[in-house]
């Protein structure tokens, strides 16, 4: 189980790092196996890692073609036919959630149509300016987020 959180403000400017650093010690019992951050304009994601599949590489968060950064908790189960798909080339990973990644970079809103698995995604576009938060359809890995005046908070626990 990885833990994963994050801000993002509506003023544009940088979320508070103290926060996020406070929302990942809240998580760090859930991934003892490392934590990775991401902070560009207004969004500012972090993970907690318990690293099962790609030991080595699978660090998060990953980084896409065109602005992309991913962090999730979970496991894609038809990851190595999706990488198969899409062409192993394309991938810098052995990680079971960088196909989410590059088939975010094909169809945007639809990229969790193909994932079989369970999982938690926040998925920055900093050219697009978005943020998206996808949850697996059975709701088996928890995510939850809050919006208020000042941005939005997301995190795989409610502390």
């Amino acid at each position: 189980m990885c833990g994963i959180a994050g801000l993002m403000t509506t003023n544009g400017q940088a979320p508070d790092a103290a926060a996020l650093a406070a929302m990942l010690n809240a998580l760090r019992h859930r991934g003892p196996d490392g934590e990775g951050h991401y902070q560009r304009n207004d969004v500012a994601m972090a993970q907690s890692r318990l690293a099962i599949i790609d030991l080595k590489t699978g660090d998060q968060p990953l980084l896409g073609p065109e602005g992309l950064a991913l962090v999730a908790n979970g496991e894609i189960y038809n990851y190595v036919e999706l990488r198969q798909e899409i062409g192993e080339d394309k991938f810098s990973t052995h990680s079971d959630c960088e196909p989410p990644l590059m088939l975010y970079g094909k169809s945007r809103s639809h990229f969790t149509d193909r994932l079989r698995g369970m999982y938690a995604i926040a998925l920055h576009d900093a050219v697009a300016g978005t943020l998206t938060l996808a949850r697996d359809p059975f709701g088996i890995k928890p995510l939850y987020w809050t919006s208020t005046p000042k941005g939005a908070a997301f995190a795989s626990e409610p502390q």
